[in-house]
């Protein structure tokens, strides 16, 4: 059984009244070449926002529905119209990261290397990699990690409907290698990704192949 003793007063200060957010973090432990940062100085909050008129047409728009849970792959995406989007939504750009704020035990996390910009819910943190620090492939792997995501989970706030804000977020400690070996590590992960779509695509293909056989073979 995990406990912990918090203070009246830490209660007060931090209203917070989930049991989640004071449980003890986990530590990583990481080698010599990893050394341990936290997430806000490898990004800035991109915080600008828009509403949509019905003159806005073929919009790129981003809901957490169309963000798939701990692959991060885009999921059921068509552009909307403006009249089909009712609330005020945020702008993102190509090389940002898509951050789920709502339930974040889902982890959803996408990269957007693909669209040149669009807008999301305001449900999503939108996170501007500093490319002179951190490889965006990098970082958008990482928080989607399980033992990130963990850490994350526990500054959890909200019963009903559990967020993370992003001045908890920034304060999630990462472990960041060289710029170098950051690289390294991306162009593997791009290789798997590949490796991945590569995959589905032939899965998709499975069934139509299968009936294909059998029709062929009675004709």
């Amino acid at each position: 059984m995990i406990t912990n003793i918090i203070s009246r007063d830490d209660l007060f200060i931090k209203n917070v009244w989930s049991v989640q957010f004071f449980l003890p973090k986990e530590e990583l432990l990481t080698n010599d070449e990893f050394k341990l940062v936290k997430l806000e100085t490898l990004v800035s909050e991109r915080r600008e926002s828009i509403t949509l008129s019905d003159a806005d047409k073929n919009i790129n728009y981003i809901g957490l529905e169309n963000i798939e849970a701990k692959t991060g792959r885009i999921a059921s995406f068509s552009p909307k119209q403006g009249e089909e989007i009712k609330s005020t939504c945020k702008r993102f750009y190509k090389g940002d990261i898509l951050y789920g704020r709502l339930r974040p035990t889902l982890n959803k996390v996408y990269f957007n290397d693909y669209f040149e910009n669009g807008v999301c819910t305001t449900e999503i943190i939108v996170l501007s990699p500093i490319i002179e620090k951190v490889n965006p492939v990098y970082l958008s792997e990482l928080l989607r990690t399980d033992a990130i995501n963990r850490n994350i989970v526990g500054l959890i706030k909200g019963a009903a409907l559990p967020r993370i804000a992003m001045a908890d977020l920034k304060q999630v400690v990462l472990p960041i290698p060289s710029l170098k070996k950051q690289n390294q590590i991306a162009e593997e992960i791009l290789k798997k990704r590949r490796e991945l779509e590569e995959h589905i695509r032939l899965a998709k293909e499975i069934p139509t192949d299968i009936d294909k056989y059998i029709t062929d073979a009675y004709k």
